[in-house]
């Protein structure tokens, strides 16, 4: 595809870097790999956003108008299922009440007085995406659709994202975030079972009821697809975040603004195809070593875990004057020969004081990103440039 092509172009190093959490560590910077030339082809639609993220560590590979906010419509029910998980229980009843009359959209076929699971009204919100349900549970919690709202938008603070979604169903115009946010909140919603559960089924068979089928095509139709989540409305356009995993690596794509179902699908595939085909997971420890009278003095860079490009060369760059005394913080960094940020060093071995040292060959590679459970890397994006065209 024409999409895929341009991914494959030359990259280069941007100047910057941007956190996609408010928690991102910072004792490394490290700058990513991009962008694309501004006339390489594009296949998506003309004003579509698009991102890719690698799923393990929240870096950006690939944006296009990805930091513009615009509506997402039924996307916005991940954000519900996050806010709902938070406060309602497994296997909890909820009664349906006369909130659910004469919401428009799609439907789950809810009644008031019906009583269903929290976990069947999860899977009418996240696979027939019912507005109904969404509606239902946002009274279940809270009860009402106005207070459920800021929770949602507590939500969205604790991914480090300011945003207040106006609706439970996403059918709200100011229901809105960028490309890359809503990659953020997917990538939480695939780190909660119960919602991670749902996403990926074709459908979900359920006790004396029919089998709830997901509306979803991408699911069924990309290899290895997890989830997550497709939405429509005139002012939002085609919305798709979608989630795959190959070789034990999960990737996001987020698809906004497109023209029709069949474009949001093929511009998440091209994001996917090239993220699991260009790019690859590097852990990589890289450390210098300085003899002494006492012993040796070892400097290493701290575990760094970063995604790159296929083929990219890594270096660190040592102090020249290094020794066992120096309290050294970090070093410098090199991809493909040019500056990318730095990475975080610790003394790893104990050593006596009064000693004197040289250092070994101090080449080496170390780049990335200390990572903690639950956070985010702050990486700007490679593979495609903001504002291309």
């Amino acid at each position: 595809m024409a999409l895929l092509a341009a991914l494959g172009a030359s990259l280069s190093i941007p100047a910057t870097s941007s956190p996609v959490r408010a928690d991102v560590p910072d004792q490394v910077r490290v700058n990513t790999i991009a962008p694309a030339p501004s006339t390489a082809p594009m296949a998506a639609d003309r004003g579509t956003s698009l991102v890719l993220i690698e799923g393990s560590t929240g870096q950006v590979l690939v944006a296009v108008d990805a930091e513009r906010p615009r509506p997402v419509a039924s996307a916005t029910k991940l954000i519900t299922a996050l806010a709902v998980i938070e406060a309602i229980p497994p296997r909890t009843l909820i009664s349906i009440g006369d909130e659910v009359l004469g919401i428009g959209g799609s439907s789950y076929g809810l009644r008031p007085g019906d009583v269903r699971t929290i976990e069947d009204l999860l899977a009418g919100l996240l696979l027939r995406s019912g507005n109904d349900a969404a509606l239902a549970l946002a009274y279940a919690v809270d009860g009402d659709e106005v207070t459920f709202a800021r929770r949602m938008a507590a939500v969205l603070r604790g991914l480090g994202i300011d945003a207040q979604p106006r609706s439970a169903s996403g059918l709200d115009i100011e229901d809105a975030l960028s490309a890359v946010e809503l990659a953020s909140v997917s990538r939480a919603a695939l780190a909660e079972p119960r919602i991670r559960t749902i996403v990926g089924r074709i459908e979900l068979s359920r006790d004396e009821a029919p089998p709830i089928e997901n509306r979803n095509l991408f699911v069924g139709q990309y290899p290895g697809a997890t989830g997550l989540k497709t939405g429509y409305t005139r002012a939002a356009g085609y919305t798709l975040s979608a989630s795959a995993e190959r070789g034990g690596r999960e990737l996001i794509a987020v698809v906004l603004g497109a023209n029709d179902d069949l474009a949001r699908r093929d511009a998440a595939t091209a994001l996917l195809e090239y993220g699991f085909s260009s790019t690859a997971i590097e852990n990589i420890e890289r450390s210098v070593t300085l003899r002494t009278g006492r012993g040796p003095v070892r400097f290493g860079t701290d575990g760094a875990v970063v995604t790159l490009r296929r083929g990219s060369e890594v270096s660190v760059v040592w102090p020249r004057t290094l020794r066992p005394d120096d309290r050294l913080d970090g070093v410098d960094v090199r991809i493909d020969g040019i500056a990318a940020g730095s990475a975080s060093v610790s003394r790893r071995d104990g050593r006596r004081d009064g000693a004197t040292a040289a250092a070994e060959d101090g080449t080496g590679a170390g780049i990335g990103v200390a990572l903690a459970d639950g956070l985010y890397a702050a990486l700007r994006p490679f593979g495609l440039a903001d504002g291309l065209r």
